[in-house]
């Protein structure tokens, strides 16, 4: 795996990220950080995933917009029957929101695998499907959105960010990989080197932990999914990139773990 060598600052101040190279400072500290790698063989979604809203979300007074932090270019990957799912919520306000889990075989007329009810709240936000209820099925693919009820009163109003994921069957060398680990950080390498984007994303994304890489690692992460993005010859991959450096420079002057 390349590994690369990051120094972070904790005065961020508005410094503007570029694809590809993030480099900051944090005193003297040197952090080892992994690359997300896509799978060798990609799956590609047949039809584009929706991405809807205006900029800022409901308020409209923001820069960053309602995202999934997910692959769009190619489709995410998960070992996990119960993975963890991420986006960003731009708005400040509590807002009503749902968390929809679907077939990939979805029509005008599908009812939703998973219809949850939650409430925003601002910056990433996260659902992990619980390990007492039915997970979902190795082979399969799903197509997860989340929706921001802006005006109760007018659905129209709706914000809404899909992504697609494929459950796959864990090989015998990952499990061994695996069991080696002895900590979140160190799992999700190992997933991100793999293609596993939402098992490695999943590690460090809830919490901070007690390891010091732990955000940097989940920031470095969603650097590499932008510059994916940003490969892509569509305009929707593009525009998915875009809002992950938006989303990027705000999470970068957040503080970082202890």
């Amino acid at each position: 795996m390349k590994i690369r060598f990051q120094l972070l600052n904790h005065c961020l101040d508005n410094q503007r990220l570029t694809i590809g190279v993030v480099s900051l400072l944090l005193g003297m500290t040197t952090v080892a950080l992994a690359d997300y790698q896509p799978p060798s063989e990609p799956s590609y979604p047949e039809e584009p995933t929706i991405i809807s809203g205006t900029r800022g979300g409901c308020s409209k007074n923001g820069k960053a917009k309602l995202t999934t932090l997910a692959p769009q270019k190619h489709i995410g990957k998960t070992v996990s029957t119960h993975p963890t799912f991420a986006w960003f919520v731009p708005d400040a306000e509590a807002l009503p929101m749902k968390f929809q889990l679907y077939p990939d075989d979805v029509n005008q007329n599908s009812q939703p695998i998973q219809n949850i009810e939650l409430q925003t709240t601002p910056g990433i936000m996260t659902h992990s499907l619980s390990e007492d209820e039915l997970g979902l099925s190795v082979g399969q693919r799903y197509l997860w959105q989340v929706v921001i009820i802006c005006e109760p009163n007018h659905p129209s109003s709706a914000i809404i960010a899909q992504a697609y994921i494929d459950v796959v069957q864990e090989s015998p060398d990952l499990k061994i990989a695996l069991a080696a680990a002895t900590n979140p950080v160190d799992r999700a390498d190992i997933y991100a080197d793999r293609g596993f984007w939402y098992d490695g994303f999943g590690e460090v994304v809830v919490g901070c932990g007690d390891d010091a890489r732990h955000r940097e690692l989940m920031l470095n992460l969603l650097t590499d999914l932008a510059k994916i993005e940003a490969s892509g010859n569509s305009k929707s991959a593009s525009q998915k990139s875009e809002r992950i450096q938006q989303i990027l420079e705000i999470e970068w002057k957040k503080p970082v773990c202890n």
